[in-house]
């Protein structure tokens, strides 16, 4: 073998090898992948595919180049794996190039992403150290001694040129084979594998089955030839699950009643065959019915409020909270309630609320499809309604286009930080006070009732390992406490959250209009920039009923956070135990407020109706319910101790509903399927027609 392979080539690829297939292993470990797994040995095929492919170009070069460009290798493999695991750990999710624009903003916090990385993830450097000392030393030994061979057959030189490369052409043939085969995958993985290699719209299950640098690949591939989802759709085989659904009674007072005359007549003159398929898909969906909560807010005014950065650390204390807590309390309150967390989280999720869609993981939705039109949107219900609408923000458009994307979603204004009059600063240390916000927009909403307002608050956004104002004013009261000062400087903000909703209260009082108003409060995500023990250290002395972990296969609490609807009238409050996400607060208000809505266009349901099923579910395909929690990127499922088990058709069933919705979300929403559909429904709906009146009728009159 030392006469077809140099020494030099052979130990470049050994110990790149090492470096690239260890690291790859490790992170599986860390995200609990299985690790006796096929996955495993397709990582490990690219891993040593890849590692010879490099070694080969640059074995031509002198040892000195050569050794450069290793160490270059080895440095980009090692500190990329690391980021990419840093980013999994704040955000949940691995980070492509599709969304590479939100990840250099972390940039600007990186000191609260690395105190809230786990200290194991850590151990990725030691793949880098050992390369470092390979290359730098070590190798420069092994050479010192290395013996040369000369080949005077020509054909033998020719071979020892070429072979490597039919060696690496057989392991990426080797590596594509596994991929497109169907019985390597697990049967409830619904996404085929090709699927997800040729489209990675869920980062997690791609780095679960192909490894991280070979997701990056197949993630930047895709991009580049602009693949969506209608590319794969024909790769999906979803069998017929037969299973006996629940017969819904509807009594005669609740009959929802909807006429689809317009949108047959729309179809019919429609050709696009993608539009087709939407139209067939939203037209056949269930129609949720009315129900005893229908109407109960009617004609009242509606605020709905993004609390940033906050999960139930915010309602479990009275004391340090108590604003939040009573409107908690004393609303409607929804106890198994979680915000997804995704690659554009905040952004992703404030478009969830505002439409119910799932919106597409692997871009900052709102801001890539700034053109869309969404009719069936919160804000637009209430205008065709007679609403008052508008949206505010207390911080720029750095982050999100929401100057662009509210008024498509009908908010007749905008206001940003400097249309509100407020300062701000630029150091993400510093952020305006909600407080202050409020204060500064009353006047711009308050008189023109019935308003739809929505207000998407900043004060709580990290860091908190830096000083600033709202992350130390309220430090003191709790200064008799253990905690870490990180994490009193973010309940000093949530101090400031809880008194501007105190002051919100108070303004709507003078106003006159306190028991006119419902005020519903969601959170976007836990707060990123707190470590899992930060966070545990309040939930365990504060009595709740679980602790979190970032990277948990077998939970999802993590993502548990406060969604309430508030409204002073209310004689007690109501306690909704079903598992619900934000998804389902837009279809649940509307109904509240007999808003005349379409339900087969949300993809929530109203918490309320028959319909609505007690599940949460989350952007990867995973899902959690009252008896299981399900991880889809490694298809685990971890039952709930004394709870029911479901069938194996039970399971895809779950699967396929959730992959279904997601895919037409999607599908809708880079079709700007609702623009069309709202344009077309008011082209062909049904004119109300005018009757002559008889000869005998005008005597009569």
């Amino acid at each position: 073998m030392r006469k077809i392979f140099t020494n030099r080539l052979l130990l470049s690829t050994l110990v790149l090898f090492i470096i690239t297939f260890g690291c790859e292993l490790y992170i599986r470990v860390l995200v609990e992948s299985p690790i006796k797994s096929f996955a495993t040995v397709r990582i490990a095929i690219s891993s040593l595919a890849i590692a010879l492919l490099w070694s080969y170009i640059f074995h031509f070069f002198k040892i000195g180049i050569q050794r450069f460009f290793n160490i270059i290798y080895v440095l980009v493999v090692t500190i990329g794996l690391f980021t990419e695991m840093c980013l999994y750990s704040f955000i949940g999710f691995f980070m492509g190039l599709g969304n590479a624009s939100q990840g250099t903003k972390v940039t600007s916090y990186i000191n609260d992403v690395l105190h809230s990385v786990p200290g194991n993830y850590y151990w990725l450097f030691a793949f880098l150290a050992f390369g470092l000392i390979y290359f730098i030393f070590i190798e420069r030994l092994i050479m010192k001694r290395r013996k040369y061979f000369k080949f005077n057959n020509k054909a033998v030189k020719v071979l020892v040129k070429i072979l490597p490369l039919f060696v690496v052409a057989g392991l990426f043939g080797v590596h594509y084979a596994t991929v497109r085969s169907e019985k390597l995958q697990d049967p409830l993985q619904l996404d085929p594998n090709y699927a997800v290699w040729l489209y990675p719209k869920n980062s997690n299950m791609s780095v679960n089955n192909f490894g991280v640098i070979m997701y990056l690949y197949s993630d930047t591939v895709s991009i580049m030839k602009n693949v969506t989802e209608e590319d794969v759709a024909y790769l999906y085989t979803f069998e017929e699950i037969q299973l006996v659904p629940e017969e819904e009674v509807v009594e005669p007072d609740y009959k929802r009643e909807i006429d689809d005359t317009a949108w047959k007549t729309l179809d019919e003159n429609t050709s696009d065959a993608t539009l087709k398929k939407l139209n067939n898909y939203f037209m056949n969906r269930n129609i949720s019915q009315k129900n005893e909560m229908t109407g109960i807010f009617e004609g009242k005014n509606v605020i709905i409020m993004l609390l940033e950065s906050v999960n139930e650390i915010a309602i479990l204390n009275e004391k340090d909270f108590p604003t939040l807590y009573k409107m908690y309390h004393e609303g409607i309150s929804f106890t198994n309630n979680f915000s997804p967390r995704n690659n554009c989280s905040t952004g992703n999720n404030e478009m969830t609320v505002m439409t119910s869609l799932f919106t597409i993981n692997n871009t900052c939705t709102a801001n890539s499809y700034t053109k869309n039109i969404y009719p069936e949107a919160y804000m637009s219900m209430f205008k065709e309604i007679g609403y008052s609408t508008s949206a505010y923000h207390d911080y720029t458009q750095h982050y999100y286009y929401r100057a662009t994307y509210l008024p498509h979603m009908g908010a007749q204004k905008y206001y940003g930080v400097t249309d509100l009059g407020m300062s701000y600063n630029e150091v993400y240390a510093e952020w305006p006070s909600d407080k202050t916000m409020f204060q500064q927009a009353k006047e711009k909403y308050m008189t023109n009732t019935p308003f739809a307002v929505y207000f998407a608050g900043v004060t709580t956004h990290q860091t908190y390992y830096e000083p600033s104002e709202f992350g130390d004013k309220y430090t003191y009261l709790w200064k008799d406490t253990d905690y870490p000062t990180n994490l009193k400087r973010y309940l000093s903000k949530m101090k400031e959250v809880d008194l501007a909703l105190e002051e919100l209260l108070k303004e709507l009082e003078e106003e006159g209009i306190l028991e006119d108003t419902v005020i519903a409060l969601f959170g976007d995500h836990y707060p990123y920039g707190l470590s899992d023990s930060n966070i545990n250290t309040y939930l365990k002395a504060n009595g709740a009923k679980y602790t979190v972990n970032h990277n948990s296969t077998t939970n999802h609490d993590v993502d548990r956070t406060p969604m309430l609807i508030y409204n002073s009238g209310l004689k007690e409050g109501i306690v909704v135990e079903d598992y619900t996400t934000i998804i389902d607060l837009l279809p649940t208000l509307l109904n509240m407020f007999n808003v005349n809505y379409d339900p087969r266009l949300y993809m929530g349901t109203d918490v309320f109706s028959k319909s609505h099923v007690s599940r949460a579910y989350f952007v990867d395909g995973s899902w959690q319910d009252e008896n299981a929690s399900y991880y889809a990127p490694s298809s685990k499922l971890t039952y709930f101790e004394g709870k029911e088990q479901y069938s194996t058709n039970m399971l895809k069933s779950i699967n396929q509903e959730i992959n279904t919705r997601q895919s037409m979300s999607a599908s809708a929403i880079r079709s700007n399927y609702f623009k069309y559909l709202g344009e077309g429904l008011e082209k062909y709906k049904v004119k109300p027609t005018t009757v002559e009146p008889t000869p005998a009728q005008t005597e009569e009159e």
